[in-house]
Parts: C-alpha cells; structure tokens; sequence
C-alpha cells in the first residue's frame, strides 16, 4: 500500500488538529471529477460541519481562469477516514488503512508526514479516542454475547419452551452466527414456519427490541441446511 497523504495541523475553531489537505485525498482516491464539486459532495454525503470537520481557505496566487482563487478545503484526520470509507473502494479502504497507521504508529515518532512535535501530540490524543472506541465496541459485544448466553440457559432450564431466537439456538448448539447471518437465517425460519403452519414467537431483546423466535424443529431444518450449502 503507497499512499502520499500529508497530516499537516490547521486551526479548526478554537484549537489546532491534524488536517489533510482534500486534494491529497482526491488523488489519492483517484476521484476523475472535478475537486471542488467532489468535495462538496463529500461534506454533504458526510454531514461535515465547517470549523469542526473542516475549514475552507482560498487558495493564494491568481486564478488563471478569472474569477476568485479556487477554495482549498483541509479535512480532520477523522473526516479523512470517513470520506475513505464512504468511497467504498478498495483505494478507500487502503487510503482510511493509512490514517489508522499513521495515528499507531505516532507513538514511536514515525509517522509519515508529521512535520511537527504539535502534530505529533494531537494525533496520539485521536490514538487514545479511536482506542476508547474500539474498548466500547468491544464491551457492546461482550454484553450481547453474555445476554445471548443467558437467554440460551433459561431456556435449557424450561424443557417444555421449544422456541428460540436464531443466535440462542446457534449458542446452544455451539454454533458461531454474526447479526448479519443470524437476520438471513431469521428470514429462512419464518418462511419454513408459515408454510408448516407453525407459530413464530417474540422475545423482548434490550439490544434490538422485539425479536422473532422459531420452533427448535424449524431452526434445526434451517441450520442445518445451511451447514450442508
């Protein structure tokens, strides 16, 4: 991965933060429509605020083409990411791959583009956040796997309840489902049910509401017939 992006600071409100410079971003991207509209389109898509996001500066020199000099817009590092994320292309990936670097490796003073101890220091408090963040997200996944587990050994302690949520009966059987699969398999057990005329149930769920739950029968047939594909 070669990526050419510099990490500059700019006064954005009333402190100094690590920017990049969005027609860095635009080549690095390799965006083929013109800057100043892609850019605009990307504060737009990404909800940015000015003086929060990103700040605006006329770019010096003369406009060649008259008129005012062409805008220079200068993005968060954090706006950069999401703009690369937004792009949804493998160049964005690795572009949003390259800030994540760039805020790991701050602490060992090698990080490419930094030109100052300043920018050095702010970066490393976005280390601190985005490691914040990813302890959260961590944490959420830890409680839901925890409640997912506690639903499952109710109701190994109530024989006569044969229905379960997707991601309890995969629990129960040892299986690993994600959110996304288990809303797949989900659709496949209701679809079975209504045809064999078997009832679909409702589990009050604290991470996602009202969930649907499916007659052991119907989830071992769903199950296991995805385990054969």
């Amino acid at each position: 991965m070669t990526i050419n992006i510099g990490i500059n600071s700019r006064q954005i409100g009333d402190e100094l933060t690590p920017t990049v410079n969005g027609r860095d971003l635009h080549r690095e991207l390799g965006i083929g429509k013109d800057y100043t509209n892609w850019a605009k389109a990307q504060i737009k898509r990404g909800g940015f605020v000015e003086n929060s996001d990103y700040v605006v500066l006329a770019q010096k020199g003369v406009n060649l083409t008259g008129g005012r000099p062409s805008a220079e817009y200068h993005f968060t590092v954090e706006a950069g990411k999401h703009i690369g994320m937004l792009s949804g292309t493998t160049k964005g990936r690795e572009v949003r791959k390259y800030f994540l670097e760039c805020e790991r490796r701050v602490k060992s003073a090698a990080v490419p583009g930094v030109r100052d101890a300043r920018t050095a220091a702010l970066i490393e408090a976005l280390v601190r956040q985005d490691t914040l963040e990813q302890e959260q997200v961590r944490q959420a996944t830890e409680l839901a796997r925890l409640q997912e587990n506690v639903a499952v050994i109710e109701a190994r302690t109530q024989p006569e309840n044969k229905h379960f949520t997707v991601m309890g009966y995969a629990n129960l059987i040892g299986r690993s489902v994600d959110i996304r699969t288990a809303a797949t398999l989900g659709r496949k057990c209701a679809a079975l049910s209504r045809e064999k005329g078997i009832v679909i149930g409702d589990v009050s769920d604290p991470r996602f509401g009202a969930v649907h739950s499916y007659h052991e029968s119907i989830l071992q047939e769903v199950l296991q017939a995805t385990t054969a594909n």
